[in-house]
């Protein structure tokens, strides 16, 4: 999006991120002038530091833009925002929402799971384990909330997170906007049913090991589908660290997936594929005969709006803003989240139904190119971008 803004007529855009700096640091990229906050400067996530507050008001009194972008309440930027106390309008996108991942953070684990979950990374830093992952979420989602209430405008990807701001923040202006996904995905020639030899791939991607991906509910699906379907394989992409490289423990959540896909017997039937580029994806798509996303909740989900636009048939769960993605029986199909039978059933239907396959690859295509096409989505924005600044003229 921010490549596409800077290259738009009558915008010029000025950008701030976070990296491995010492200091604040401007670095541009292409046309677009950039300055990069030090990571350290994230330490406290609901409050900005004087030093970055004041370069927020350094920036605003120099360039005086006529609006405020500010992606996203994981990275706290937000809060930086609202303490410098700028009198330009400010405009919050929602990406995810912290304190309502809280009541699905587990993704259905029972008890037993999340002490089967405790490894020696966990031992050694309780921090890391799950409960205290979610115990961090709910702090920051109290913050998160606070934030949200204090915002004039707000944009949203969906529905789903459309309803919970109209009920946290109901006298906000709040703005439908669009996803634009890359280049590659646009470009890409469309799904075809792949040639295997025999091998039926099925391909999902998690972000990390993260109990609300759900990835433990396609791994019992398999194990269900093995049966019939000896040849099956999940090819699994994504920040996910199988090996103990240079020293560092692998963590519980992890461990206990790969102990269940074994005491379940499809160890060998899963592909770690690790972090994936958007030709690599795209080429896994291909190969595909199915993309899965099993999430308990999400705000918008990226892989899905990519494979849809590859056009790869794709099973999903019922959950968070996944349903306004696609129809039911007609571009996806879907299944209740965390039903791992149902989730299996949707897939052999695909894989032994070529003709639903082939229908579900054609509309959901067609969809996604209508969804996501470029020029709409950005037009979107800037419609947006200049609603704020006309309520606030």
């Amino acid at each position: 999006m921010g490549i596409a803004l800077a290259k738009s007529e009558d915008i010029e855009l000025y950008n701030v991120t976070y990296g491995d700096e010492g200091a604040i640091t401007q670095k541009n990229f292409e046309n677009i002038t950039q300055w990069v906050i030090p990571n350290k400067e994230r330490i406290k996530y609901h409050q900005g530091s004087k030093e970055l507050v004041s370069f927020i008001r350094k920036i605003d009194e120099e360039i005086k833009p006529d609006l405020i972008h500010v992606w996203g309440t994981e990275n706290g930027f937000g809060f930086a925002v609202n303490d410098a106390q700028v009198a330009t309008p400010v405009l919050l996108e929602i990406q995810g929402l912290l304190f309502a991942y809280v009541k699905f953070y587990y993704g259905g684990l029972s008890f037993r799971d999340l002490f089967n979950s405790i490894g020696l990374k966990e031992l050694l830093r309780p921090k890391y384990h799950l409960s205290s992952i979610r115990n961090q979420f709910k702090s920051k989602g109290r913050h998160e909330l606070r934030l949200i209430k204090q915002m004039k405008n707000i944009s949203v990807q969906s529905d789903w997170v459309d309803s919970i701001i109209k009920y946290v923040n109901p006298t906000s202006n709040r703005y439908r906007t669009g996803m634009m996904l890359r280049s590659e995905f646009h470009e890409t020639p469309a799904w075809e049913p792949p040639k295997n030899e025999g091998v039926i791939n099925i391909f999902t991607s998690c972000s990390g090991p993260i109990p609300y991906k759900g990835l433990h509910v396609v791994i019992e699906a398999i194990a269900l589908l093995k049966k019939s379907y000896p040849n099956i394989k999940l090819n699994i992409g994504g920040g996910i660290r199988i090996k103990k490289k240079y020293g560092l423990i692998r963590d519980g959540y992890t461990s206990w997936m790969l102990e269940k896909a074994k005491k379940l017997g499809v160890e060998e039937s899963i592909n770690w594929l690790g972090m994936m580029s958007a030709d690599e994806m795209i080429e896994e798509m291909h190969k595909s005969s199915v993309a899965v996303i099993p999430s308990f909740v999400e705000t918008y989900c990226l892989f899905m709006a990519e494979s849809m636009m590859v056009g790869v048939p794709t099973v999903a769960s019922y959950a968070g803003s996944l349903p306004q993605l696609a129809e039911h029986g007609k571009s996806t199909l879907y299944f209740p989240m965390g039903d791992h039978w149902m989730c299996a059933r949707q897939i052999e239907r695909l894989i032994t139904e070529p003709e639903l396959a082939q229908n579900i690859s054609v509309e959901s295509r067609k969809t996604a190119l209508q969804r996501n096409e470029q020029s709409r989505v950005l037009q979107t924005q800037l419609d947006i971008y200049n609603k704020v600044i006309e309520k606030i003229d």
